[in-house]
């Protein structure tokens, strides 16, 4: 074969190469959910994307074998080629001894060709594969599914060669890539996509949001016991009409002795449709409903769907000892969710920013919460809101007037109901008011 022939013949071998390679890195970019989605819109192309992806091991090998047959047919099929090229136009212009002549036209030759074959044969096919992946799988699929149909007996022993020799050091072969991510991996690929202008920034935190209430439990979402509006079993009506109105609240436990003895919830359009001359007659216990009842450990979402099931707004959270901490509503998931309404009555776990750069803030709000809003992470510990935070700090109940400070910020109690924190101040460096604390007493 003549040197002109055999540089043509490298140049196929060398577009091959990056046909093999560029087809290789495809399969690995490409993003199976919108190749599916090509695929059900009836894109034939798509449809065989698909099918290698679920027998990955034998297309990677496909490719592999492609790759190393143009890379051997290249070594041995155009360097010489070059090399006598080189060696003809050296020997019109200098005359060298036979030893010397090879060597030089070898070397150049040999740095030519690997030249080629590392940037036309690999990098450049390698980077438009990843940077279009999708595109660049449609494009090569077929004739690369015909060469991979040609030599499958081949390709289908050497995979299970290799599988043998994985299963000897005792790991277990895998057809395809596995699909599945975690709660963190969902995060961090939320946290790229609206990155990247992929998602807008609200759509990332609701999805975020929605992700991090596997991780909650009903204590975090609970209005706890001192906030839970109540009545007797047997209130009049015009007694529970008139917790309703001043509470705003249009759900009320009903309880037996005490609030750790809830029979249930009266629901205050119940109350409203009873007829004049039975309410005197009737009291709170004859309206009342069933609630369902959670241990505070019970995973939110879990309490979500058995309410749900249930056809219940309400669930009411009670610790180890069956003592009544708190109550859980539907509308508290959604807060978890989406965010806390400002709504009349409710639930007044808010953080509002000041003109003057503070924050004012409910304490028994959880501790993520206060983090997402303010951007200030307390110290993990065991305490479920930025109230038990204080108290564990400052090792006894706070009063008013008491601050710790927390990555340079402070943190000051203005206002407590008996002997609870009610309401805290968050003060930055630089606003109002600020100054360093001298002996900060950090968590333990």
């Amino acid at each position: 074969m003549g040197p002109a022939a055999a540089i043509a013949v490298g140049i196929v071998l060398l577009l091959a190469n990056g046909f093999f390679v560029a087809a290789e890195f495809a399969l690995l970019a490409a993003r199976r959910p919108r190749l599916e989605q090509l695929r059900v819109e009836g894109d034939a192309r798509a449809a065989r994307a698909v099918r290698s992806l679920r027998e990955l091991t034998v297309m990677l090998a496909g490719a592999q074998l492609g790759i190393t047959i143009c890379s051997l047919g290249l070594g041995a099929v155009a360097e010489p080629a070059i090399a006598r090229l080189l060696e003809s136009a050296i020997e019109s212009v200098a005359e060298l001894p036979s030893g010397v002549l090879h060597t030089i036209s070898f070397t150049v030759a040999l740095s030519i060709v690997v030249f080629l074959h590392m940037v036309v044969g690999e990098m450049a096919p390698k980077s438009w594969a990843l940077t279009h992946p999708e595109t660049s799988a449609l494009h090569l699929i077929t004739p690369f599914r015909l060469f991979t149909t040609l030599f499958r007996p081949v390709l289908v022993g050497l995979n299970s060669a290799a599988n043998l020799l994985v299963r000897m050091v005792g790991v277990r072969p895998r057809d395809e890539m596995s699909l599945a991510l975690s709660s963190a991996e969902l995060q961090v690929l939320l946290q790229r996509s609206a990155a990247e202008g992929s998602i807008d920034s609200d759509t990332q935190e609701l999805l975020t949001r929605t992700l991090q209430l596997s991780g909650l439990h009903a204590h975090d979402a609970m209005t706890p016991r001192r906030e839970i509006v109540a009545v007797a079993k047997d209130a009049s009506l015009d007694e529970v009409e008139n917790v309703a109105r001043t509470s705003g609240r249009s759900r009320l436990l009903v309880h037996e002795q005490d609030l750790d003895h809830v029979v249930g919830v009266v629901l205050a359009r119940d109350v409203l449709v009873v007829d004049d001359d039975e309410r005197d007659r009737t009291t709170a216990g004859a309206l009342v409903r069933e609630v369902v009842v959670a241990h505070e450990h019970q995973a939110l979402e879990d309490l979500l769907v058995h309410m749900r099931e249930r056809r219940r707004q309400m669930a009411v959270v009670v610790d180890e000892y069956g003592l009544v901490t708190g109550v859980v509503t539907v509308q508290d998931v959604l807060d978890e969710l989406v965010g806390e309404f400002d709504q009349p009555g409710g639930r007044t776990r808010r953080i509002r920013r000041q003109p003057d750069g503070t924050w004012l803030v409910d304490a028994s709000i959880a501790p993520h919460d206060f983090s997402a809003v303010t951007g200030l992470a307390l110290p993990s510990g065991e305490w479920d809101s930025v109230a038990g935070f204080l108290i564990n700090v400052l090792d006894r109940i706070p009063e008013v007037g008491d601050e710790v400070s927390v990555q340079e910020h402070r943190l000051q109690v203005t206002e407590m109901d008996g002997y609870a924190v009610s309401r805290v101040v968050v003060i930055p460096p630089g606003a109002p008011g600020w100054t360093r604390l001298r002996r900060p007493r950090p968590a333990r």
